[in-house]
């Protein structure tokens, strides 16, 4: 039970200003020393479970809220993750990949010190100066859709990650914990899966930009479900364009002009829509006369469509949160897929006799 001095003393520290340290110690009853073993969390010095409580209650009535950036010098250990984005604050749907960033260094006691580079000649190299000027604790590179990229040159002492991409040259990109990229194989695999499943042979697949890692990951999963259910890949047709709405419809009015296919499979959910526009321009029925399918899962998009787009989530909160931690665990990762899996609505049906 504290006595009527500590209470008198508590008091005064809130009247007064700040409550320090030695005003939680005061309340709790303890000494200093353990109010500082409990804040910090330190678990190598025993507490008793009863004292923990108090001493957070003490802290708790008080307000009394550590000093990170004190801490951080004394203990020379920074609590800031340096975040280099490639325009991601900017894209339509790959924020989310800041928020599993965000949230995966919350729940570590951390937080982000975001920089945007997409448009600088330099790859970034002030930003990135800037940040390791404030002692962060690691750099984590973010792109909103998988790629190379290039960093400034980056001493090995620093710790690096990646999400949604990988240094082009990785013997200058720090110490390299991780590269976090979405299984766009597999992703591939399952979307056309969605059309083969329901019967279609007359299949065509509206690719993205040819030379994309993605895009050719995606068709390569593409082969791979064709060749497991004994079809010829050469059997599929395939054009490509750069992943947009118009080229979408473009593609599909010209692929649509030689044959009458029973389903496409697209590159992306935007490309699903120009496809869509131009099935409706012919009057065939989505999924009565051709099965779509998509990729990413675009917010207010995918679902919001007549029908509704089935789909591959591209999973950007994962690939953010998982890269984040790879970036702040002790033992190196390498390279790590994360799965993208299928949604399925109402744009695929069996092929009309």
């Amino acid at each position: 039970m504290r006595d009527q001095a500590a209470d008198r003393d508590s008091g005064a520290a809130t009247r007064t200003g700040r409550p320090r340290m030695v005003d939680v110690a005061r309340l709790a009853g303890v000494s200093q020393a353990t109010v500082s073993f409990v804040l910090n969390d330190r678990t190598d010095i025993p507490v008793a479970a009863a004292t923990r409580q108090r001493i957070l209650d003490a802290a708790g009535e008080l307000g009394y809220r550590l000093n990170r950036a004190a801490q951080e010098l004394k203990l020379a250990r920074s609590t800031t993750v340096g975040v280099v984005s490639y325009g991601i604050a900017s894209h339509p749907f790959a924020g989310r990949t800041l928020l599993g960033i965000q949230n995966a260094a919350r729940a570590r006691g951390h937080v982000c010190m975001v920089v945007d580079v997409a448009d600088e000649p330099d790859h970034g190299a002030d930003a990135v100066a800037s940040l390791l000027d404030r002692g962060v604790a690691g750099l984590l590179f973010a792109s909103p859709a998988a790629l190379g990229v290039r960093t400034p040159a980056i001493d090995r002492s620093v710790r690096t990650a990646f999400s949604s991409c990988w240094p082009v040259d990785a013997e200058t990109a720090g110490d390299v914990r991780a590269e976090v990229l979405p299984d766009e194989r597999a992703g591939g695999y399952r979307a056309a899966r969605a059309v083969l499943d329901a019967g279609h042979r007359d299949v065509l697949f509206l690719g993205g930009t040819p030379e994309e890692w993605a895009t050719i990951e995606r068709e390569r999963g593409l082969d791979d479900a064709a060749a497991e259910l004994g079809i010829g890949a050469a059997s599929i047709d395939r054009v490509h364009g750069d992943y947009s709405t118009r080229r979408g419809y473009d593609l599909a009015a010209e692929a649509f002009d030689r044959h009458r296919y029973t389903a496409v499979v697209c590159g992306n959910d935007r490309m699903a829509l120009g496809a869509l526009l131009l099935l409706r321009e012919r009057g065939l029925a989505v999924p009565d006369d051709v099965s779509l399918v998509g990729y990413d899962d675009q917010e207010a998009l995918a679902a919001e469509l007549h029908p509704p787009l089935t789909t591959v989530a591209l999973p950007h909160f994962e690939i953010g949160a998982l890269a984040l931690d790879a970036l702040l665990d002790d033992e190196p990762r390498g390279r790590v897929t994360v799965t993208c899996p299928p949604v399925e609505r109402a744009s695929v049906a069996p092929p009309r006799a």
